[in-house]
């Protein structure tokens, strides 16, 4: 199969890359490599791919006409859409580039898909959707109508858009809810890891749907804290990809 993945360039889309290449699939990637944070760790995710099945396409979603002319010659059977600004605290000082990207974005990938009659669109949305909502654990029946950052109310926005377009035009849709995780590469014992804050290797965004071992809070800085979920190493799992 044909698959389109937007956000190439991220952690989890150069993965999600990697694997279906590896699968036997051709891979589009596109990204436009902003400067959010270091372009470097971008463009070594993109050469780290290095598969005859890819191609990268730099480009922005909010082109609609280069997005448009890349779905027409494209052709493709599936669409993984992982790119968007990211960052609950950015989008405080630069709210239009949650705009062009989240929602012009967003829209420009339906349109592809609704056109050329893709079979199935995943995208990602956040957890940062629900909110206010005081329930834990969270879940997907939960109220997500009180976002607290315009960040979120643009993915609430995407899981809307995606809604809509899949009741007018038959396209089938599935939203995914990332969370931040904390995770140690390998089979590191999270408790050694915690013990020494230079030995926190990783904060990355979830690839696949794992089990929650158990949650922790990590020092961010003096004066923030947040908790992440961890997902180490689960030996019955294969499918699992850490780090």
């Amino acid at each position: 199969m044909k698959y389109l993945v937007t956000g190439a360039a991220g952690f989890i889309g150069s993965a999600v890359s990697e694997r279906l290449c590896a699968q036997g699939h051709e891979v589009i990637g596109i990204d436009n490599i902003n400067d959010y944070y270091d372009i470097n760790l971008k463009l070594a995710r993109l050469d780290r791919i290095s598969h005859p099945a890819f191609t990268f396409i730099k480009m922005d979603l909010a082109d609609r006409e280069g997005i448009a002319d890349l779905f027409a010659d494209q052709c493709f059977d599936r669409v993984i859409h992982l790119a968007a600004q990211a960052g609950v605290r950015y989008s405080i000082d630069n709210p239009l580039a949650y705009a062009d990207s989240n929602l012009v974005g967003h829209l420009t990938i339906l349109e592809g898909c609704r056109q050329h009659h893709v079979q199935h669109l995943v995208y990602a949305s956040s957890s940062s959707v629900y909110g206010l909502n005081q329930k834990m654990p969270f879940d997907t029946a939960d109220s997500v109508d009180h976002p607290i950052s315009l960040y979120a109310a643009t993915k609430k926005s995407n899981e809307l858009m995606a809604h809509s377009y899949s009741h007018l035009y038959g396209i089938p849709t599935t939203g995914l809810r990332f969370f931040l995780r904390f995770t140690v590469p390998g089979d590191g014992q999270i408790w050694r890891c915690l013990s020494s804050p230079k030995r926190l290797l990783k904060v990355s965004q979830l690839i696949s749907t794992t089990m929650v071992i158990c949650a922790v809070t990590l020092p961010i800085s003096r004066y923030r804290r947040r908790d992440y979920p961890y997902t180490g190493r689960d030996p019955k799992n294969k499918s699992r990809m850490d780090g």
